[in-house]
């Protein structure tokens, strides 16, 4: 009974070992951004994005046609 127990342990922990492997490569989710607003300058972009009222902890000022968009994370 002994032999049995130590097979089934043995599977069990490689089976956990390739569930841990198969968690660890999977790509993380895309992280929700939220659009705060449009300014005609980077500068004016960043101040918001450093601003504890418009900011977030992290933010990021993206680059369009008509100016910055910030957004937060």
């Amino acid at each position: 009974m002994k032999i049995k127990s130590a097979i089934v342990a043995g599977v069990f922990a490689i089976g956990a070992v390739a569930a841990g492997a198969g968690i660890a490569t999977a790509a993380p989710a895309p992280m929700r951004t939220e659009f705060i607003g449009n300014y005609a300058t980077y500068e004016a972009c960043a101040a918001d994005g450093n601003s504890p009222k418009t900011g977030g902890t992290q933010w990021e000022c993206i680059q369009v046609a008509d100016g910055w968009d910030l957004h937060t994370y």
